[in-house]
């Protein structure tokens, strides 16, 4: 059983490209993770390097390219599609024998900042209202005495 559940997620199609989902991905779970090349041309150069667990990043991102049917690093991608691609290496990955808790813990990650990524949440902010005008307090200085 896995931590992270597949739920349902309200989306507005299309939300963004894949170059900016991958972009959205390195801001929640950091450079270390995926190190992504933000001027890519292609599939191929969308990482600036070698991050964690990069063998299973590259898989989790060529699946994503796939399902959404991708052509170009900014074609559009969508929720359902990213999920599809993801939900089963995530599976693999947790139900392996040879998984580690470190790349466990990514996958399920990965597979939990896709969620997010494509979650709209009203940002409703309550209604702001006037900053609290504290009082000012003097306190009188004391001398020190010198102890001799």
């Amino acid at each position: 059983m896995t931590g992270a559940r597949m739920r349902p997620i309200p989306i507005q199609d299309p939300v963004m490209t894949f170059l900016q989902l991958l972009q959205a991905l390195e801001q929640r779970l950091g450079h270390v993770h995926l190190p992504v090349r933000p001027q890519a041309a292609g599939l191929p150069d969308v990482f600036e390097g070698c991050g964690l667990h990069h063998e299973l990043a590259v898989t989790l991102v060529r699946a994503i390219y796939t399902e959404n049917r991708c052509r170009h690093v900014r074609d559009w991608v969508s929720a359902e599609a990213c999920l599809r691609a993801v939900a089963p290496i995530h599976a693999a990955v947790a139900h392996a024998d040879h998984t580690d808790i470190d790349t466990y813990r990514f996958s399920e990650g990965f597979l939990a900042a896709v969620q997010a990524v494509f979650e709209h949440k009203p940002r409703s902010r309550p209604p702001k209202s006037p900053e609290p005008r504290g009082q000012i307090l003097s306190f009188p200085l004391a001398r020190r005495r010198a102890h001799h």
